[in-house]
């Protein structure tokens, strides 16, 4: 139908028509120009003509007044105005207007049909097109090839394989299964469907393949996660001598990447730069991301310098590359550059470099990049918003990220699980939770994401409570089944204390994963129950599941809150010789921390300086705290050394001295210590501690005056105080960082923070409510010791969580065993 129009149009006098453009075709305003001169003179091939030059030029105003044009002068449109009226409204994305002229006109010719198919197709409407397609074939007309490949282009997600299945079908019956057009669309389909097993079996059964036929395989491959299939096909296309197309190499490129198979990468860029492809931009950005994939920028940046033309996809893959590989400065100057060179940024780029900016440090280069985007006109983008969010809270700054939040015209649930996630990760629960409350009441659906966010801000004795909420909001979603959900479910009760709660959703669940496993060991081992957990380690390679390096962290956290040195070394041991975990900086500081509480500290020193990596401030400060809990100076200076050589401003290693120092009588040594932090400009982190009730989170800090409830608390302590030293409590003022007599010194421990809580708890909690306690530091000695007396005195269960793990405080005894 086209030919002969083409043919027929050729012999129609044109000369008193206004000139074409040098391609052929009427610009927009000679259209309407041609109109008013012809009137009721035009006629169909002028029509169509017409509409042809606005279906290239996407003008769809200028193409309405010709469909106006043709009716007002009572012009009975013929099927070739149809079709052409039909692809303008497609190509021009009105195609609700196409249907409807399409229903209305009776004489439909296979083209009318194929055009709306493809229309519904493009604009990603599968079950339109696979209706009409149907509707097609009732009404008696045989779809040809362009029909098929129109409606295999929508079977397009793994929903649809069932109708892509059902073509393939008509495919045969219409004897079009050795159309090579047909194959190839065929094996795109199964692809796009996530059936490569049918793709295979389409490409295997042609009687004749192209290079279309070869490249849609090896981007089937690809794309399906079938990187070395991908590969075994491109050798195989090049033993057949078809010669690779730009978007066969872009497929197996991406293949190489997906495998970090970096010489196989480097052969095939090899055979680029001996094709004609080697300038092509497009081949070249896939070059440049396949180099940063396999983990060898420096390629990467190489291939990208030598891009004659870089476009905005070529820029935004090296930016990328560099944040992905952690070099974010390289990324921002990249980004400035791409500016001195007039390329214009698209949201692509902005999400790559305000994650570059997603980190501590990076809020006033996100600023600087907001404020350009801002520009850019990509306020109103919910992706970028997103994003936004995202660098606000991992900069730091929930303020910018709430304001960015309300200010956003449309928000999605990614939106709002950014904002939770950002709360959680900032430790502010009470925002988190609340933010999380606010999106189910507005209609929000939160998916596993969100609520993995929002467990995690409930990952806090002080929000237990909340926590129990989230588990019922869970359940009544569907979705405790999913394993990343039921893992953050528990690691949520163990952070929270609630160990009986933890171990009944670990035995609720139907799979486990190593992740589960490490959940359940390491929990256990954090509240004190180091022997059960190491019988869970026992019970988890029992059912076969391998340990990894995590696994064995938490083995050894269980030994050292049991001070099982022996099961400790064992399990060092153990990792190499049995599973081939080579052991990292984390497993050497569970060793140094194990021998060092258990007073083996010359050893734990010789660990530290024999081990195969720079020793960290952590692992000097863990044999630290081992000199202070054993009261020996000499080993603790030089930790102490080691610690302010890396971190001169830690607070934490001047306190610790002070504590032994204090201990041991040296009081000139202790002021010298405050001097030299004075001089410095270091301040101690007071010791805060929290409790939650009836709701509310209440903090206190030593000697707190502020609470509306004051003289009541302190009215329970002093009543508690007395009881418990009736029953032999002896106040240890030991690390008293001050030189008072002892009067002055049980005073200075009296009334720490910890203590005030917990007598705030209980005058305001029903009695035998175990009450549960958060503080920022290590409790000390005398608080311990005195907690347990309140726990028999009480009878109330008293769960605390210091800075290093929990003590469960029951009947006068603690979960730790008096070792922590």
């Amino acid at each position: 139908a086209a030919s002969l129009l083409i043919s027929r149009w050729s012999r129609v006098d044109k000369s008193s028509m206004i000139p074409t453009s040098t391609d052929g075709w009427y610009a927009p305003a000679d259209v309407l120009q041609y109109l008013h001169q012809k009137g009721s003179q035009v006629d169909s091939y002028d029509y169509v003509k017409l509409l042809q030059s606005c279906v290239k030029a996407k003008d769809l105003a200028v193409g309405k007044q010709v469909h106006e044009h043709i009716l007002r002068f009572g012009m009975k449109p013929n099927v070739y105005i149809i079709n052409t009226l039909l692809k303008l409204y497609v190509h021009c994305g009105s195609v609700n207007e196409a249907r409807r002229l399409f229903d209305k006109f009776s004489n439909k010719s296979v083209v009318s049909w194929n055009v709306m198919i493809s229309g519904y197709a493009h604009r990603g409407l599968g079950q339109e097109a696979f209706n009409l397609f149907t509707l097609m074939q009732q009404e008696g007309l045989e779809p040809d090839k362009f029909t098929f490949v129109s409606i295999l282009s929508a079977c397009s997600s793994p929903a649809a394989l069932n109708w892509g299945r059902e073509v393939h079908v008509r495919v045969m019956e219409a004897g079009l299964a050795n159309n090579a057009t047909v194959g190839n669309a065929l094996i795109s389909m199964y692809a796009k469907c996530g059936s490569v097993r049918d793709a295979r079996r389409v490409f295997d059964a042609m009687a004749s393949r192209d290079e279309v036929s070869w490249t849609t395989l090896t981007g089937a491959y690809a794309e399906s996660g079938y990187a070395q299939e991908s590969l075994k096909t491109y050798h195989a296309m090049l033993q057949e001598g078809v010669r690779p197309s730009r978007i066969t190499y872009m497929n197996v490129l991406s293949a190489c990447g997906s495998l970090a198979a970096l010489e196989k990468g480097k052969q095939i860029h090899a055979q680029i730069v001996e094709s004609e492809h080697h300038s092509d931009v497009r081949v070249s950005t896939a070059l440049t991301k396949m180099y940063i994939k396999c983990g060898a920028v420096k390629d990467a940046r190489e291939v990208f310098e030598c891009l004659p033309n870089r476009d905005v996809i070529a820029w935004n893959t090296m930016i990328g590359g560099l944040v992905d590989s952690g070099q974010l400065e390289e990324a921002h100057g990249m980004f400035h550059r791409m500016l001195k060179e007039c390329v214009a940024p698209d949201r692509v780029t902005y999400l790559a470099i305000l994650s570059a900016c997603a980190r501590p440090g990076g809020l006033a280069c996100g600023k600087e990049i907001h404020a350009r985007a801002v520009k850019d006109g990509l306020v109103s983008d919910v992706r970028f918003g997103n994003a936004l969010i995202n660098m606000y809270s991992k900069a730091g700054s929930m303020k910018d990220a709430r304001q960015v939040f309300d200010r956003m015209p449309k928000r999605d649930v990614v939106s709002w699980t950014a904002l939770v996630g950002g709360y959680a990760d900032c430790g502010q629960v009470v925002e988190s939770f609340s933010t999380f409350k606010k999106m189910l009441q507005q209609g929000v659906e939160a998916n596993k994401i969100t609520y993995m966010c929002v467990l995690k801000a409930c990952s806090n004795p002080v929000a237990l409570k909340w926590g129990k909420e989230i588990h019922a909001e869970v359940v009544k979603a569907g979705i405790f089944a999913d394993l990343a959900v039921a893992n953050a479910l528990m690691s949520m009760y163990f952070k929270c204390g609630s160990v009986e709660d933890a171990i009944r959703v670990s035995e609720g669940m139907s799979t486990r994963d190593v992740v589960t496993w490490n959940t359940l060991i390491g929990g256990l081992a954090q509240n004190g129950r180091g022997l059960e957990a190491l019988q869970k380690f026992e019970v988890m390679k029992s059912e076969e599941m391998r340990p990894n390096a995590t696994t064995f962290v938490n083995v050894m956290s269980a030994c050292r809150v049991r001070n099982l040195v022996e099961e400790g070394r064992r399990q060092f041991a153990s990792m190499r010789k049995d599973y081939g975990i080579v052991p990292t900086e984390k497993h050497y500081a569970c060793m140094v921390d194990i021998l060092a509480r258990a007073g083996h500290l010359g050893e734990a020193e010789d660990v530290i300086l024999t081990m195969p990596f720079k020793p960290s401030a952590a692992m000097w400060g863990a044999l630290l705290a081992a000199c202070r809990a054993h009261g020996n100076v000499e080993i603790g200076e030089q930790a102490a050394e080691q610690c302010l050589k890396l971190e001169p401003q830690n607070a934490g290693t001047y306190v610790s001295l002070s504590f032994i120092y204090a201990a041991a009588g040296m009081w000139r040594d202790v002021a010298k210590l405050r001097k030299l932090m004075k001089e410095r400009g270091v301040k101690k982190e007071p010791g805060r501690s929290w409790i939650e009730v009836a709701g509310e989170v209440h903090s206190f800090v030593a000697g707190d005056q502020s609470h509306p409830r004051t003289e009541e608390i302190y009215s329970e302590l002093e009543a508690l105080t007395k009881q418990i030293k009736s029953l032999g409590y002896v106040p240890d003022t030991r690390f008293v960082m001050h030189d008072l007599d002892q009067e002055g010194k049980e005073r200075a421990v009296c009334h720490h923070s910890e203590k005030l809580a917990i007598a705030y708890g209980l005058i305001s909690t029903p009695p035998e409510t175990p009450i549960r306690v958060s503080k920022n530091l290590r409790v000390c000695t005398d608080c311990h010791t005195a907690t347990k007396f309140i726990s028999k005195i009480t009878g109330r269960e008293i769960i605390a969580r210091d800075a290093h793990r929990f003590h469960h405080f029951k009947n006068g005894e603690c979960s730790c065993g008096d070792y922590w």
